[in-house]
């Protein structure tokens, strides 16, 4: 299955925010957790901005940010495109 983010929610962690979830072209809600074991089950994520740039989505370990521990994490696979990155995304 092939689902299409178009919005993010973030979190307050201690020092910085971070990706608690997604929201999806049809406004349903997926935590990251849930994201990561979709993309387990080999489901198809990507991204899609309002300008209509589109990226991949992908699993990493932590949360980028030095001493988060937040597990499991969600990014998009890097592409020259600015605006299509999880973290550019408008809010949900």
């Amino acid at each position: 299955m092939n689902y299409v983010v178009t919005k993010v929610r973030m979190e307050q962690a201690k020092d910085h925010e971070h990706i608690e979830g997604v929201c999806t072209s049809d406004d349903v809600h997926y935590t990251r957790k849930q994201v990561v074991d979709s993309l387990d089950n080999r489901n198809v994520w990507t991204t899609r901005s309002p300008s209509g740039a589109t990226a991949t989505i992908r699993k990493i370990t932590y949360c980028d940010s030095p001493l988060c521990m937040a597990t499991p994490y969600i990014t998009t696979r890097a592409d020259n495109q600015k605006d299509d990155n999880l973290l550019s995304l408008p809010g949900c």
